[in-house]
């Protein structure tokens, strides 16, 4: 006799007289993944689930009558079929076994029709027929799966569409660690368990090799090289960072500033694969950082309105800014909401603040750019090309502050009394009055004689110290200038 141990070893075991432990000793010698508790003869099989072409997994929303798609994957292996069986003290001669079939991503109706079948085959033989019913399942499986599968799986609860997900990732995972494959670095034959395949192109290289490979690019700095050694993605990386630094060729595919940014900001090797492998926090922090601070620079130089990063003390997020027409802007990180302009706390719209620099006249946008945009044609790609780069309304502004400005410099030379409000930049013609003056459009206090910021008052006037000391009628008509 057998033991009655659940745990029961099948190397070296004698068959039981019992027909039922028998069937069950079978059970396990040919299926050894199964689980079989000889005291309580009783048992679960699991039957493999693989889909060569992959079949779509989608997960679903429901709000009323209408349905949302929130994520989507292909699969090559689902959950299996779960086969439960207790042999009962009349089977197998006088009544079937208790069995219980489950699949979590068989259609209920299906799944009923199958546990019927099921049951049906001992009404024909009754007799022993475990293993009839495990091969039933494995014939479902593997030559009428079609007949089960949807085109899609449409899925509506989320714990139940990532249990999808992960079964299929497992069994890649446990596929690939049982093969054997030669790491294209050192030409060494290893199981997949000592290797890391790149999903993306499917470039298998050992662990070892990797490891120094990636240490020796994030220690010198040389982030760009992190991405798959293979000298085919080498290139294809190159080309494609050639491309995206093109506006026109990724306009011409209708990619929008935020695709490329989210492309740009993606790294190379996911955050996952690189900690895996490194087994070192800091390094891989590095790499990031390193990696964020490059792509922000390339960012900056390929559309170089979009980034700004955030003024606040202590924070040095870079944010990519979705609307060039919105002064609001709101960091992700420490969540603090400032003004585009100026870098301060956020004002109200209405509010005339001064830029951060002189490098922000004209908005940032070139000279050239500003006098070649009003003479393109309006559906041209060059135009095209300034309106995404800059933005069409930022354009507009800064090339009215340009016009405004070569207005202001010919009023100068035909010797027109004008002068630039410090606040505004508006263009003031004194016509009469004195030289202390006040914009009409920003209410900013200046002296029209130096052009400088003043206080409400007149001691930029009266303060020996000041350059304009005794200056308030200066170039005043009816005035001498020597009396003053």
């Amino acid at each position: 006799m057998v033991s009655d141990s659940q745990d029961y070893e099948t190397e070296g075991m004698e068959f039981s007289d019992d027909i039922k432990v028998q069937e069950l000793q079978s059970c396990k010698l040919i299926y050894p993944d199964s689980k079989i508790d000889f005291k309580s003869l009783s048992g679960a099989v699991s039957i493999p689930i693989s889909v060569d072409q992959g079949v779509p997994v989608r997960l679903n929303l429901r709000n009323g009558n209408e349905t949302t798609l929130m994520s989507s994957r292909t699969v090559n292996n689902l959950p299996p079929f779960e086969l439960t069986f207790q042999l009962n003290e009349s089977y197998p001669y006088d009544s079937p076994p208790d069995i219980e079939v489950s699949c979590i991503w068989l259609e209920p109706l299906k799944l009923r029709e199958i546990t019927a079948h099921l049951k049906s085959i001992w009404e024909e033989y009754k007799d022993q027929v475990l293993f009839n019913l495990i091969d039933y399942l494995q014939d479902q499986s593997q030559n009428h799966l079609r007949e089960l599968l949807p085109e899609a799986l449409d899925i509506f609860d989320i714990e139940k569409y990532y249990h999808v997900v992960d079964s299929d990732l497992e069994c890649k995972v446990q596929q690939f660690n049982s093969q054997t494959y030669t790491c294209e670095i050192c030409q060494t034959d290893l199981k997949g368990s000592h290797c890391t395949k790149f999903d993306e192109c499917g470039h298998v290289f050992c662990n070892k090799c990797l490891v120094a490979y990636f240490q020796s690019c994030i220690v010198s700095g040389d982030i760009e090289k992190v991405h798959c050694p293979d000298f085919e993605c080498t290139k294809k990386y190159l080309d494609s960072k050639k491309e995206f630094m093109n506006l026109e060729s990724w306009m011409n595919n209708n990619r929008k500033a935020r695709d490329i940014v989210n492309h740009l900001l993606t790294p190379t090797v996911p955050l996952k694969m690189l900690s895996k492998l490194l087994q070192d926090q800091e390094l891989v922090k590095r790499y990031y950082t390193l990696f964020k601070k490059g792509q922000y620079e390339l960012i900056g130089r390929l559309l170089p309105n979009r980034m700004v990063t955030c003024p606040r003390v202590g924070c040095d997020e870079v944010i990519f800014r979705e609307d060039l027409d919105e002064k609001l802007v709101v960091c992700p990180s420490c969540k603090y909401a400032f003004c585009n302009d100026c870098r301060k706390s956020y004002h109200a719209r209405f509010k005339i603040c001064n830029k951060v620099s002189e490098d922000a006249k004209y908005l940032g946008i070139p000279i050239e750019d500003l006098e070649n945009y009003p003479l393109l044609p309006s559906d041209s790609h060059e135009k095209k090309i300034l309106n995404a780069k800059y933005g069409r309304n930022v354009i507009i502004r800064a090339l009215d502050e340009y016009r405004m400005d070569q207005l202001f410099q010919q009023l100068i030379r035909e010797g027109t009394d004008v002068r630039e409000c410090p606040g505004c930049r508006a263009v003031i013609e004194k016509t009469e009055g004195c030289n202390k003056m006040k914009c009409s459009e920003c209410m900013t206090s200046f002296c029209f004689h130096c052009g400088s910021r003043t206080a409400n008052n007149y001691d930029h006037f009266t303060d020996p110290e000041s350059p304009c000391y005794k200056l308030l009628f200066f170039g005043m008509p009816g005035v001498d200038d020597d009396d003053l």
